[in-house]
């Protein structure tokens, strides 16, 4: 009878130490503000560099209204992203085979000398986006049709440690109303609006309202959240730039906070 007695007693220790563990490693519930509403998201191009370029550092959104036929001929420069927003586009990098772009497409290309080529009927507009040493703030673009159409803040390098790094480039519509889910990037993250607008709510920190061609940029960890204010849909790009191993998007369970 006493055995007994001990064995129910270790039992019922037992199950509330089991009771204590789950309670205390349950999830917080998520709340509703913090999920995804009309989102969509499309990855367009990725690709990796070895490492970010010495000292501080900015992103920089170039944009370029091609006539038909007209040549750019470019010099080797950062690793970059070629997003093509109407028309068509020929990229030709050294000793590769020309690659072809439509609206809506996107290439990420190493370092290379290059030329890039209208070879539609009509006007194409694409972009060339890239993470630039700020020193390169200033210096005259490839070619006369191009315009610098954002370019962030300094991003010191302190904060961004010496290792690979992955570039992405992705898509994302909101419908009239849509919003993302609540969330932070591993890495850099910068936002372009292509059609209608968002607003960008960041932890402690005031929201950013973006139109068509403007955008913004926000270090490493940062709680994010997207919101389309307006009954029409919006498009914007999203370029993340994360060291390797670190985690590339992560969801939150509440809206970042004011």
């Amino acid at each position: 009878m006493v055995w007994i007695l001990r064995t129910s007693k270790s039992r019922l220790v037992v199950l509330a130490v089991t009771l204590v563990a789950c309670a205390s490693t349950a999830p917080s519930a998520t709340n509703p503000d913090a999920l995804p509403r009309g989102e969509v998201v499309k990855k367009l191009d990725a690709g990796q560099v070895g490492s970010l370029p010495t000292g501080p550092v900015y992103i920089r959104f170039v944009r370029f209204m091609q006539p038909p036929g007209y040549v750019i001929n470019s010099k080797q420069h950062v690793p970059s992203v070629v997003y093509v927003e109407s028309g068509a586009q020929r990229l030709v990098l050294a000793g590769e085979l020309p690659v072809d772009l439509v609206a809506g497409q996107a290439k990420f290309h190493q370092s290379l000398t290059h030329q890039h080529l209208n070879p539609g009927s009509v006007q194409s507009v694409w972009y060339s986006i890239a993470v630039w040493p700020s020193s390169a703030r200033g210096q005259p673009l490839v070619d006369p049709i191009a315009r610098a159409a954002f370019e962030s803040d300094d991003f010191d390098r302190a904060s961004l440690p010496q290792v690979a790094y992955s570039e992405v480039l992705r898509q994302v519509t909101l419908a009239g109303n849509g919003t993302s889910g609540a969330h932070h990037f591993g890495g850099l993250a910068a936002f372009y609006v292509l059609s209608g607008s968002i607003s960008i709510k960041g932890a402690h920190r005031s929201s950013v309202l973006l139109g068509v061609g403007q955008g913004a940029a926000f270090p490493p960890g940062t709680d994010l959240q997207e919101t389309n204010a307006g009954p029409n849909q919006a498009v914007y790009l999203e370029y993340i730039v994360t060291p390797v191993g670190e985690e590339f998007e992560v969801p939150l369970s509440q809206p970042p906070a004011a």
